[in-house]
């Protein structure tokens, strides 16, 4: 009787631990999406045996649970802490590791990641959801999936800061009211006009689609301002550094109708469009990320068929490790 008990504890000491272990590779693929070494070791750790996949699986599955009862829009975990816990949690009795497992899960799935990004934001979309928001000044902001926004109406000027993602913007005109749009260092001015603005890490892409705008990269930065017209787009990067380039007035922000059109775009690029429509996780790795450029169609709303897309005309292998994880290796 005894022996039996004793084996159902290690039975159940070894599956919380490999939950933990889960748990911990959830936070840090989210946190570090980009992180080639980190994805190898990943994927070492998936295929040590099934259980580490069954494991795997299960975490997925709580974690989309917790999103889909609306208590996260994405998991973003601050990992550091998270992460530093994971090894300590092997120290501490049975009980008291289930329960710290557990503290350390809501707080980084549904507590700490996002409830900053609620506070500070009017308007927040969820993975995959489109919204059109009618601002107090009578603009019009169309939300891609993933993005989050706050505005600011005053008598004297009309802000609003793009916290993440990506938005397209109808302003309403009105000429001793500027309407500005922050996203990272970079701002943009508008007086009245239709564009797109996307976050991308501290800087931003800006396209026209009708009217000018005028976007400012971070101070200390020449050029100091970057005037735009219908047909136009900038990228500035973290450091300010700004490619401008043209953009058919007809396709800025495409994602609206649920499509990417993309010409000559790194596949990297392609697949950074693909992940706020997709369920789960794209872990992309390869010499190619940046390399290689593709031009296209690509389906938003179906992100595997996206993949398949590029794994057709491309050198591209597409991995499914699990309902809600996609390994794309580009050779």
């Amino acid at each position: 009787m005894g022996t039996g008990m004793s084996a159902g504890t290690e039975a159940d000491r070894r599956r919380d631990d490999l939950s933990r272990q889960a748990a911990a590779w959830l936070v840090q693929l989210a946190d570090e999406p980009d992180n080639a070494a980190l994805q190898l070791d990943f994927m070492d750790w998936l295929g040590t045996s099934s259980a580490h996949l069954e494991a795997w699986e299960e975490t997925e599955r709580v974690s989309r649970l917790m999103t889909a009862a609306g208590s996260v829009v994405r998991p973003r975990p601050i990992t550091a802490s998270i992460w530093a816990r994971a090894g300590r949690f092997r120290r501490l009795s049975p009980a008291k590791a289930l329960a710290s497992a557990a503290l350390a899960a809501c707080l980084a799935w549904a507590v700490v990641p996002d409830l900053a990004l609620h506070l500070q934001s009017d308007e927040i979309t969820r993975t995959g959801e489109l919204r059109v928001v009618e601002l107090d000044d009578g603009s019009t902001a169309f939300l891609a999936p993933d993005t989050a926004i706050a505005f600011d109406d005053s008598a004297k000027s009309r802000s609003l800061e793009l916290l993440r993602g990506e938005a397209w913007f109808d302003v309403a005109h009105d000429k001793s009211r500027p309407f500005t749009v922050a996203a990272g260092e970079s701002t943009v001015t508008v007086l009245g006009t239709a564009f797109s603005v996307r976050q991308i890490d501290s800087g931003a892409e800006v396209a026209v689609q009708r009217g000018r705008v005028a976007v400012m990269p971070p101070r200390g930065v020449e050029p100091a301002r970057i005037e735009l017209t219908a047909g136009q787009s900038v990228s500035v990067g973290s450091a300010g550094e700004a490619a401008r380039g043209e953009i058919r007035p007809d396709h800025v922000a495409s994602w609206r109708e649920g499509v990417a059109i993309v010409n000559d775009q790194p596949i990297g690029n392609v697949i950074d469009l693909l992940r706020p429509w997709y369920e789960g996780y794209i872990l992309a790795r390869g010499p190619g990320l940046e390399t290689r450029h593709v031009s296209g169609l690509y389906d938003l709303r179906d992100p595997d068929r996206a993949l398949e897309a590029l794994a057709r005309v491309q050198n591209v292998t597409v991995t499914r490790v699990s309902p809600w994880l996609r390994i794309v290796t580009i050779r």
